[in-house]
């Protein structure tokens, strides 16, 4: 892997044929309002578009994620990979790999990330890196079919190894969280311990022993869950390439498939704008955009679903784990399931935030990651 220092460019021709779509948008006929009861509300994707169109500042987003390190470059011989370095001079500072999932990027964890390296509630700085997976962000696609969560997970590995680090903290939501789990258990030697905001690899409670009545009403409400707002990963894990036409070709139409999630996911309640910063989202939109990754981070749910054979983990993976249940998360799961799949030594609970809770909340999410890697051996 050659890592070499990379700045965010996407020149003026990118952003205005960005523009140039987003008027020639065809929208649907919707003679009665439904809010979000279908889909995206019509009424705030239409404003938030204007907004896009109008006053987004694109070239503002990019001097402010340059303001930080990139590094990118080949992975093994293989695609790309990107990351964000945030690391401070200072000896014993704990490695960080902080780790976004889908819609997400590496610039929903940026002010998480700076909060950690700086230094939250008095403790000490941690040297933080942040990369975009592989088909995210402004990581290359990958090249070959079976990018799964086992193999990005070697990938992540490789790129802590180019660095430097030999051994390291993980943080994952989402597909962090798999991501994550999956690096654990594949190299217990590296991951020095692992926060999660998402349940992810869990441990099946032993066939012989029903599960307890919290886990049952828990993995009931999941099923009536996923019949209602699971759509989305059964497209991307089954048709990604027939859905990626239209996320491609129309910036609207991305807006609403990644919007939706942003609001039905958050602790935002009916007000998108009073949890998340109406830039910040963009940001992260127009990456998705301008990258080209509609398909390429779609394909995550796809190889997934075709990894053979399948990890299904039936024990904890050594390293000491912690795990912070924001309220808004739709998949949180009962502790008990937690503990029977980690090495568990913290849980927490904080009082606000969802699936987004870096970008929710990031002084409670950079406080609470700093709590548990605060305070083990990283020796």
């Amino acid at each position: 892997m050659a890592l070499l220092p990379y700045r965010v460019a996407f020149g003026e021709e990118a952003i205005a044929d960005l523009h140039r779509r987003i008027d020639a948008t065809r929208w649907p006929a919707l003679p009665f309002a439904t809010g979000w009861s279908a889909g995206t509300d019509d009424g705030v994707l239409r404003d938030l578009v204007r907004y896009w169109r109008r006053d987004y500042d694109w070239f503002g987003a990019e001097r402010e994620l340059n303001r930080h390190a990139h590094l990118r470059g080949p992975a093994d011989g293989a695609e790309a990979l990107h990351c964000v370095v945030l690391a401070r001079r200072g000896a014993g500072r704990v490695p960080l790999l902080l780790l976004h999932g889908w819609p997400g990027s590496f610039a929903e964890l940026l002010p998480a990330a700076e909060l950690l390296a700086d230094g939250v509630g008095g403790g000490p700085g941690f040297d933080v890196v942040v990369p975009s997976l592989p088909g995210f962000g402004l990581s290359e696609a990958p090249r070959e079919p079976g990018m799964h969560p086992g193999r990005i997970a070697e990938r992540m590995h490789a790129l802590m190894a180019e660095l430097g680090y030999a051994r390291y903290g993980v943080q994952g939501g989402d597909w962090g969280a798999i991501v994550g789990s999956r690096l654990a258990h594949a190299r217990p030697g590296a991951v020095l311990g692992l926060h999660l905001n998402f349940p992810a690899g869990l441990v099946a409670p032993p066939p012989d022993e029903p599960p307890p009545d919290e886990e049952a009403a828990w993995r009931e409400r999941m099923t009536e869950w996923r019949e209602l707002e699971g759509a989305y990963g059964r497209i991307q894990g089954t048709k990604p390439q027939t859905l990626a036409y239209a996320l491609t070709d129309s910036p609207v139409g991305l807006l609403a498939w990644i919007i939706e999630k942003f609001r039905a996911w958050s602790d935002c309640g009916d007000d998108l704008w009073a949890t998340f910063d109406r830039d910040a989202v963009l940001t992260n939109v127009t990456l998705y955009w301008l990258g080209g990754t509609a398909l390429s981070s779609a394909r995550t749910y796809y190889e997934s679903r075709r990894e053979s054979p399948p990890f299904r983990p039936v024990a904890p993976p050594p390293a000491p784990a912690a795990f912070a249940r924001f309220p808004g998360e739709p998949w949180t799961a009962p502790r008990r399931a937690l503990e029977r799949s980690y090495r568990l030594v913290r849980w927490s609970e904080p009082p606000r935030g969802g699936h987004f809770a870096a970008m929710e909340q990031p002084q409670l999410f950079a406080v609470d990651v700093a709590a548990f890697f605060g305070g083990l051996d990283g020796g």
